[in-house]
Parts: structure tokens; C-alpha cells; sequence
């Protein structure tokens, strides 16, 4: 029917024909959409795993059955709209009264069938929401952005440096929108680390989140010369009780709809609100260094991380900062305590990293740190793009190009620092 991938949809319904006759027009060669998710739990039964299920598929349109209660149904409809402004529905059920259409307006509903419901209406509903759902003039439709989640048990490990950094590295290699976000409610330092005064913070995002779009959302998003968007955190420590999981939830599922890539800096804690992060994310990357304080609390939070996150240990991603060869623990070490692969190392640079922070610039846009080197290796593996052709012709770029070779200079290993 169109070029290009399909708009993704998912189905709520307990209804056995009315799931028959969906499942039936979603598929063969002319189908208007692709079935992700079928769900047949009833309304009242729906809880955080079925939730969570659609976070994961990101459906563009769902197919809504209304028939076991309206009020419900409609209630549902207007909690997943907020976690996913651009989304529409096509509802079914009895007849409805004029408030709560006007209601199903409001939420996005698109078109709603009433039963028994005639195969022609329902195909031709769907087509209209595909059509909807297409991209202007053949243009693809946006897919969701990815979240990485940064996240290290132990405080002055450099998970912070470690996302900031690599935040603009992934911007420069991809040149697409790319966010960084700083969920370290209480002590966040990521405008620290960019030498920036944010005009916002994530306060100020919930504040005024009912009323979110593209246009407002820049308004309350600091731009760094970098090229990246920063949401800070609070600069009052104790504002960070105001904001809620489910206030993280939907404002990283807004984010997925506008942004290529969001990185998140999440507090060494295991807080609901640290998990709501990871329950979102594509992978989650955990900072350690090797010590054995770091690794044991690694340790302790692997069963946590593999519970939460929706596809379990295949998206975890072990980082080894300020690695260097002659470490008493070697990386053998670190993964035999831990049962997983290290993913990346960078290397042991701690001189010429809090250099960067003091100075408050980003120590990959301040030269030849064997610390941007191992960046730059780590972004290319997480994007699949290589160093841009610009860059290659600038000093950062021929360092950007040098290969991975995780082996840092001899420096005095220190504990302080973010």
C-alpha cells in the first residue's frame, strides 16, 4: 500500500470477533498496518505489564474495544495519549452518548465503530488512519527515538561525564537530535560538566506538561553550542519529591516522539524513579570501575536491572571506566564476578577529565584525551555511524578516527569526582 514501513498498530479486546475481524484486515499483502501487540486482558484487569508492553511496541494507532465499560475505556485512552501525544485510536462498541464522543475526540480517537461492526467500516477506518499516520510528499514515518540510561551504583565512578560527553559524540557522528537528560533530581551535574546555566529545569517541564507540543517543548529545552539539548535538573534539591515515576514515564515517551537519541543520567540510587528510567530504556549502560566496592554493588543491582528492563540482560551494556591494563583487577576479574561481558572500556584519564569539568568544557571537544578516543569508539558501536568526513579533516576528527585500542596512559587513580 505505501512505501516504506507500515504505521504500527495494537489491539485491546476481549471480544473474539471483533479481534477476528481486526487480525483478518492486518493481515496479507494489503494490509493498511502491521499488528504489534494484541492484548485480550480485560480493561479492568490491566496493569503495569500490559503497560509496559506497549511502551515497548510504541504503536502509532490502537484498535480500542469500548464494549465492557465506556467510562474505562475512555479513561485508558487518555492515560496512553499523554504518554504518547501522536497516537490515535479507532474505538468500538455500543452506542455512545454525545459527551463521551466528544470525550473520544479529545483523546484521539479517530473514528469509532459502533457493534456489530461491518468489515467495509473497519477497513476503511483503518485507511484513513494510515493515511494519517503517513509522512508528507512519501517521507517516512518518524520512528521512535532510542533511550540510554546511564547508570552507576558507586558515586565518582563518571557515569555523568561518561553520558554527557557521549551525548554530543553521538550527535556529531549522527547529526540528528539528540537530548540529554538529568534525572539526578537531587544532585545533577550535567550542566556542570557542559559549563552551562540552564534556563529550566525538569520542574519546570512537569509544570506545564498537560499543555506540551513540539513548540512549547523547546521553549523549556536548554541548547548547548555543542549541538546537543539539555532538560537539567532541579537546581533546589528539594523539588525532586515533586516529580513522580509516572511523571518519568510519560515525559521520556513524549521525548522518544521529538528526539533521536536520549541519553539519561540517573542517580546512584534504586529509587522507583530510577527503575521508571530503566523500564523505558533501549540499553542501559552501567558504569563501574575496578574496585571491588564498585563491582559488589554492580553486582547486588544485576537482578534488579534484569527484572525491569523489558528484554533483561541483552540490553545491559558493562562500561569499565578509567580502565588501565595494570589494574590489580583485571577485566577477567570483572566479569568473572559479575556473569556478564564488559561491553566498553575507557581509559584511566582522570587528570585531563576534571581538567574539562573544572574549565567547564567537554573534554571531547578539547582535544586528544585517549579518553575521547575510547568515547568516540563507544559511540560509533552504539549508532553504527562512522566519524563524519568534516570531523576526519579537523585535529578532533583525526582523533575521533583512531582506533579502539582501550589501553590509557599511567595516572594517579583517584576516588572524588562525578
Amino acid at each position: 500500500m505505501t512505501d516504506g514501513p507500515l504505521a504500527r498498530a495494537a489491539l485491546i479486546s476481549t471480544d473474539s470477533t471483533f479481534v477476528g475481524q481486526v487480525k483478518q484486515l492486518l493481515t496479507g499483502p494489503d494490509r493498511p498496518l502491521t499488528l504489534e501487540l494484541e492484548l485480550t486482558v480485560p480493561l479492568y484487569q490491566l496493569g503495569e505489564q500490559q503497560i509496559q508492553a506497549l511502551r515497548a511496541v510504541a504503536p502509532e494507532l490502537i484498535f480500542l474495544d469500548l464494549e465492557e465499560s465506556q467510562d474505562l475505556g475512555l479513561q485508558l485512552a487518555q492515560y496512553l495519549v499523554e504518554l504518547n501525544p501522536a497516537q490515535l485510536f479507532i474505538a468500538s462498541g455500543p452506542a455512545l452518548s454525545s459527551e463521551q464522543l466528544l470525550q473520544a475526540m479529545r483523546v484521539g480517537v479517530t473514528d469509532y465503530l459502533p457493534k456489530p461492526v461491518l468489515p467495509e467500516d473497519l477497513r476503511a477506518a483503518a485507511l484513513r488512519s494510515a493515511q494519517k499516520l503517513r509522512k508528507p510528499d512519501g517521507e517516512k514515518q518518524r520512528q521512535p527515538g532510542k533511550i540510554f540510561s546511564f547508570f552507576s551504583p558507586k558515586g565518582g565512578a563518571g557515569s555523568t561525564t561518561l553520558a554527557t560527553n557521549l551525548a554530543i559524540l553521538i550527535h556529531r557522528f549522527t547529526k540528528t537530535k539528540t537530548l540529554l537528560v538529568d534525572l539526578d533530581l537531587e544532585l545533577g551535574e550535567s550542566a556542570l560538566v557542559l559549563g552551562t546555566q540552564p534556563r529550566f529545569s525538569l520542574i519546570d517541564f512537569v509544570e506545564n506538561f498537560r499543555r506540551m507540543d513540539a513548540g512549547l517543548l523547546a521553549s523549556y529545552i536548554d541548547h548547548h553550542a555543542s549541538g546537543i539539548d539539555l532538560l537539567s535538573a532541579p537546581v533546589e534539591p528539594d523539588k525532586a519529591d515533586s516529580i513522580t515515576p509516572e511523571h518519568i514515564r510519560r515525559i521520556l515517551a513524549f521525548l522518544r516522539q521529538h528526539y533521536d537519541y536520549i541519553v539519561v543520567d540517573t542517580p546512584r540510587s534504586f529509587a522507583p524513579s530510577t527503575l521508571a528510567v530503566f523500564e523505558q530504556a533501549d540499553l542501559l549502560f552501567v558504569v563501574g570501575i575496578a574496585d571491588l566496592q564498585s563491582l559488589r554493588n554492580i553486582q547486588r543491582g544485576m537482578p534488579l536491572f534484569k527484572r525491569v528492563l523489558t528484554k533483561g540482560e541483552e540490553q545491559i551494556r558493562l562500561i569499565l571506566n578509567r580502565y588501565d591494563p595494570r589494574d590489580t583487577v583485571s577485566v577477567e576479574d570483572v566479569e568473572r564476578s559479575l556473569g556478564i561481558k564488559v561491553f566498553w572500556k575507557v581509559s584511566n584519564d582522570y587528570e585531563a577529565v576534571t581538567s574539562s569539568v573544572t574549565a567547564g568544557k567537554p573534554i571531547v571537544l578539547n582535544g586528544g584525551s585517549p579518553y575521547t578516543r575510547d568515547l568516540a569508539g563507544l559511540a560509533a558501536q552504539v549508532t553504527g555511524k562512522p566519524v563524519d568526513k568534516s570531523l576526519q579533516r579537523s585535529r578532533l576528527g583525526r582523533i575521533l578516527a583512531a582506533p579502539f585500542q582501550g589501553v590509557g596512559k599511567k595516572s594517579k587513580r583517584q576516588e572524588g569526582g562525578k
